[in-house]
Formats: structure tokens, C-alpha cells, sequence
């Protein structure tokens, strides 16, 4: 026997008296309760759906850009970064949510971030300024967003304009895109450094250099990889003052090296003379600058400490001065180092009349922001170039090229290699003597070769790999073309080698 709830004859049974008691009106309202009923579920059921429907498509393109990264990782041979666990805390509290329950009470209200990114070269997140926020005040208050973080004072941030309006840019350097990177220099590497952001070497042009570093930041090991490719050009020549004796004994062999106050001031006033006979021969010849030959090269004095030479040397700074603001277009150009960068008293580290004239300023760690400023502009600290904060030894910070505040770590050249390096002639001009006629041309001595002497590296590889081509042998010997180019001649001349038919060095009999 089926039960009552089983029957729907009986449920219909049952149901007719009690529609008959409701009436017409009863029914009416009865259905259109059980209408809204219907639609609410109805909306409530779509509400879910488009819910859904968007979390998909959300974790679907999550999913998408995710593979895309990882194909390109694969392809490009990039490995995925890791964070480590100071990041993953950073990261967490430039979180969006983290931001917000926080930022009124570090002083930070009406700023907001997006998603933060790790990179090769740090921690990146856009930071949305509304109301009185510009990026200048952020700046301001960057305690303020270190006490939020929680980040190490040492830790460099920095805040930059943001890619729209109403946007600035914070970043963590936590890490450095060379920090694998073998620094060591060898011939074939480019520039002075890599930039510590990108990975990418960083090269200074040949002009008026201000470099300034407190001491052993490293001023002398920056400027090695500089010397090196210019003592290589044979239509280049360096000329150094080193009162202190050290880093001139590592160059003697390829630079005229100037270490007593006499030297110096000889040297300086051989500069000048050579520089207005140069510009006497533009002015008569119509031209605007001057071609250097390996005659008459260009000529770069490299000034090892500037603060020593305006105490002891100071004779020859009418001249030093002369040729930083007239030498550019003959070709001589002044590299000014110092580790005492200031602009006044009577050893200034910096003369302003030198100051004025550099184009390119390189700052490697130095004590403070007012030292800063003064090597690298009134607004240096303003825009982000804090050398005062910089490790050290051996990073520092470029303007004058077009580059950003982006610090570069410097290729690190040691004693020996730079001892090794090729000999090249050494530059003597005229002596100042307003009542003697110039010489047609600069004598040029040969210096004494190293106990590494490229002519016999190229003489040996020859004799013991046989004939080979001129380019060839510079690859073996990791030496530049234009070093090669010099031994092979000397060793032809001097009848070591022989020139075959097809081109190729061969070892005379």
C-alpha cells in the first residue's frame, strides 16, 4: 500500500480546500510570492554564475601568463628568481592589503600599491599618490615608508616618478643583476663596469672626467680598465701626475708619469704649449677640432689626487686650468681625481675653475650628501643620486652620459695585470719657452718593456703553433689588435718574422 506522500492525487486532494478557503485574492498573492521567490533565485543563480564564470577567467589568464613567462625563461635560458626570505617578507608587506591597514599609521594615508614584482636587480611596485601626495613628498617621508616595511637601514629605496601621473615607483635593491658576474677584467671586456640594474657593460667617453671616491672606494682601480684601452690606441697617450708614487710605478712603461712637484709642473706647462700650438694650426687651417695621429696623439692627463697637487704643486695649476678649459678641441682632455671632494680652503680637493669644466662625473662612496653634491650637482640628492649611500669598494654612480642613477660596479684590475699590460710610447712635448719656435712635431720615446712583452708573447705562440693570421694571434694571446698589430711590425722588422704569400706570420728561419 503507497503512503499519502507518495500519492499525488491525494497531495492534490488535500490542497483544493485549502485554495477554495483562500480565495481569488489568496490565490493572487500566493502566486506572486511564489513569482518573486522564483526570480529571486533566478538572480541569485546568475549572480553565482557570472561569479564564477570571472574567477575562471581570471585564473585562466593567470595560468596563460604564467606559461608564458616560463616559456620564455625556457627559450631565452633564464632561470626563475627565488626569493629569499627578507624578499618574501618585503613582498608581503607591499602587499595591497598590508598597505592599506597600515599606511595611516606610518603617516603614508591616501597612498595605495599595486602588486609588487621581483627582479633581477630588486623589489618593484607602483605606488598610487591621491590627494596631497606628490612624488617629492614621498621622497620626504621615506622613513616613514622604511618603519612600514620593516626594511634594514642600510638597504638602498628609491623613489622615482611613476610611468603615468598620479603614480611613483618604489624600489628595494635587495639584489644586484651582477651579483654572479666575474668582475675580473681581461682585454676583451667593455666599458668601465656593468650597471648593477641591467647587467650591461657601462663605457665612459674620452672628455673631462671628475672622479671623486672617499679613500679606498677604489678611484685608481675605476680608472684602470679606461687607461688600459687607451694606452692601446696608438693614436692616444696618457700622461699622469701621481705625487703619491703608487699607481704611476704600475703605468711607467706606457704613460709619462709625473711624481715630484717639478715633474708636475713641467709636464703641465709642456700641456699647455702643445695645446696653443694646436690651436694656432686649427686657426690657420680653418678647421674646429683636432685629428690625433700617432705623431701627435690625443692626450689624456690623468690627475691621481687633486687635493695634493693644489698644496704642493701649486705652480702648476694655472696650467692645469688652462688646458681644462681650452684642451677639448686640441685633443687633451684632463681626467680629475680626488678623494677629498670639496671646493673651497686653500687644498681644495676640487678647484671650482677645474670643477667648471667637467662634463662627465663619476662618484664613487663618499661620506656625505653635501660631498654628493658637490661632484655631482646641486640636485643630485633631490634626483636619486645618493653615492653617500653606495658600497665600496668599487661602485659608483655616472652622470653626464645620459644614464640614470642606476649605480655600476667597476671591473676589478689587480696589480699584476696592469703591470703586464703592453708597453706603449710615452708622450714628451715641448718645454714653455715663449721665445723658442715649436717643433714641427712631439717626440715620442719608446718605453722599457715589461717582463711581460707582447712581442715576445706573439713571437712564442707563433713558434710554437705556427703560421697563423695576425687576428688569430691576437685571440690566442688575448691581447688588442692594436698591441699586436705594433709587436708584429717590430718583430718584422727586426727580422723575428716573416709575411707569407697567403698573408699569414710565420717564424723566419
Amino acid at each position: 500500500m503507497k503512503s499519502v506522500a507518495q500519492n499525488p492525487t491525494h497531495e492534490v486532494d488535500q490542497a483544493v480546500p485549502v485554495l477554495l478557503e483562500l480565495g481569488p485574492q489568496g490565490v493572487a498573492v500566493l502566486l506572486a510570492v511564489a513569482v518573486l521567490v522564483l526570480t529571486a533565485k533566478s538572480k541569485a543563480f546568475r549572480k553565482a554564475e557570472w561569479t564564477a564564470l570571472r574567477w575562471a577567467c581570471r585564473a585562466t589568464w593567470r595560468l596563460l601568463v604564467a606559461l608564458v613567462r616560463l616559456a620564455v625563461a625556457v627559450v631565452f635560458g633564464r632561470q626563475t628568481l627565488t626569493a629569499s626570505k627578507e624578499e618574501r617578507r618585503l613582498l608581503a608587506r607591499l602587499q595591497p592589503g598590508h598597505w592599506r591597514e597600515h599606511a595611516e599609521h606610518r603617516g603614508l594615508e591616501g597612498t595605495l600599491t599595486s602588486r609588487p614584482r621581483l627582479t633581477d636587480a630588486g623589489i618593484t611596485v607602483a605606488v598610487r599618490l591621491t590627494g596631497k601626495w606628490t612624488v617629492k613628498k614621498l621622497q620626504e617621508h621615506e622613513e616613514s615608508v622604511r618603519a612600514l616595511l620593516g626594511c634594514r637601514t642600510v638597504l638602498r629605496l628609491e623613489i622615482r616618478p611613476g610611468k603615468r601621473g598620479g603614480w611613483a615607483e618604489l624600489t628595494l635593491r635587495t639584489r644586484s643583476a651582477v651579483d654572479e658576474a666575474d668582475m675580473r677584467w681581461t682585454p676583451s671586456r667593455k666599458g668601465i663596469g656593468l650597471d648593477t640594474h641591467t647587467g650591461k657593460p657601462v663605457a665612459i667617453p674620452v672628455g673631462r672626467l671628475l672622479l671623486a671616491g672617499s679613500s679606498g672606494a677604489g678611484k685608481s682601480v675605476t680608472l684602470r680598465p679606461f687607461l688600459a684601452d687607451l694606452c692601446a690606441d696608438e693614436r692616444s697617450a696618457v700622461v699622469m701626475v701621481d705625487l703619491k708614487r703608487v699607481e704611476g710605478a704600475l703605468w711607467k712603461t706606457r704613460a709619462r708619469v709625473a711624481r715630484t712637484p717639478d715633474e708636475v709642473t713641467a709636464a703641465a706647462n709642456e700641456l699647455q704649449t702643445e695645446m696653443m700650438d694646436r690651436l694656432e694650426a686649427l686657426e690657420s687651417t680653418g678647421r674646429a677640432s683636432w685629428t690625433p695621429t700617432v705623431d701627435r696623439p690625443r692626450l689624456v692627463v690623468v690627475v691621481d689626487e687633486g687635493a695634493e697637487v693644489s698644496a704642493v704643486a701649486k705652480d702648476a695649476m694655472p696650467a692645469l686650468e688652462s688646458v681644462a678649459r681650452m684642451g677639448r678641441a686640441a685633443e687633451i682632455h684632463l681626467v680629475w681625481c680626488t678623494q677629498k671632494p670639496t671646493m673651497s680652503g686653500t687644498s681644495a680637493g676640487i678647484p671650482p675653475q677645474i670643477a667648471a669644466q667637467m662634463d662627465v662625473r663619476l662618484c664613487l662612496k663618499v661620506a656625505t650628501a653635501t660631498e654628493v653634491r658637490t661632484v655631482l650637482g646641486e640636485d643630485a640628492t633631490a634626483e636619486g643620486w645618493d653615492a653617500h649611500r653606495l658600497p665600496k669598494p668599487g661602485v659608483l654612480l655616472v652622470r653626464g652620459t645620459g644614464r640614470g642613477p642606476a649605480p655600476v660596479r667597476v671591473w676589478f684590475m689587480d696589480d699584476d695585470t696592469t703591470r703586464s699590460l703592453p708597453p706603449a710610447p710615452v708622450w714628451h712635448g715641448p718645454t714653455r719657452d715663449d721665445d723658442a719656435q715649436l717643433p714641427p712635431l712631439l717626440v715620442k720615446e719608446e718605453a722599457p718593456a715589461p717582463r711581460t712583452d707582447a712581442a715576445a708573447r706573439v713571437l712564442r705562440l707563433v713558434q710554437d703553433d705556427g703560421p697563423a693570421r695576425q687576428k688569430d694571434i691576437a685571440e690566442r694571446a688575448g691581447l688588442p689588435k692594436g698591441t699586436v698589430s705594433k709587436a708584429v711590425a717590430r718583430l718584422i722588422a727586426a727580422g723575428h718574422l716573416a709575411r707569407l704569400d697567403d698573408g699569414t706570420l710565420a717564424a723566419a728561419e
